[in-house]
């Protein structure tokens, strides 16, 4: 059967970490931060795992394209909001990230609906952007679980790089996508009237 097919093994791994997004949300609610660490850590681990297994053995879809990035921003949104309504993180910076990644979200959809499915190859500011921001979700989760693990210093210096890199990214994003789409063929092709 084909759900049986190896291949598939990328794209249930990626849906596995979507699903984990409501309980981690649920167990932050529920201040129940190791669990919470827990379910953060086995989430990064397997968005680590799903994309060496789709370019080691060629796994690679066009499903897994759409849905690997939407689990990695509806996480790290989910976890950012949560802890931040609870008052640990700064609300600055839950803003930051959270207005960040939707508008690279609505960006994808918006370039889909304009030109079709983009090549989404991310820069090396994203991936960094995106691994300070796990560092420091996972800073504040150890935080809550061992209080005097982490000096509040590291934290103030980490809020800060994470927020300047955020604005950074956002920027080349905006400019790459926005040249990108103004390149592509395809949008202009579907503004043209039917002969």
């Amino acid at each position: 059967m084909d759900w049986l097919q190896r291949r598939y093994i990328p794209n249930a791994i990626t849906i596995a970490r979507l699903l984990l997004v409501l309980p981690i949300a649920f167990a932050i609610l529920g201040e129940q931060y190791l669990l919470a660490l827990v379910l953060f850590t086995v989430s990064g681990a397997s968005d680590g795992l799903d994309g060496f297994l789709a370019r080691r053995f060629d796994w690679e879809s066009t499903f897994g394209r759409l849905i690997d990035p939407l689990a990695d921003k509806l996480m790290m949104i989910t976890t950012t909001l949560t802890l931040g309504m609870l008052g640990h993180f700064p609300l600055m910076l839950m803003v930051l990230i959270i207005v960040k990644d939707v508008a690279i979200l609505g960006g994808v959809f918006s370039y889909t609906s304009l030109a079709g499915f983009p090549s989404i190859q991310p820069n090396r500011l994203g991936k960094v952007t995106t691994a300070c921001q796990i560092v420091l979700l996972v800073s504040v989760l150890l935080g809550l679980c061992f209080p005097a693990l982490l000096a509040e210093i590291f934290y103030d210096v980490w809020f800060w790089l994470v927020a300047v890199m955020t604005v950074l990214d956002g920027i080349l994003y905006l400019w790459v996508w926005t040249a990108r789409l103004a390149r592509d063929p395809r949008w202009k092709e579907s503004f043209q009237e039917p002969r």
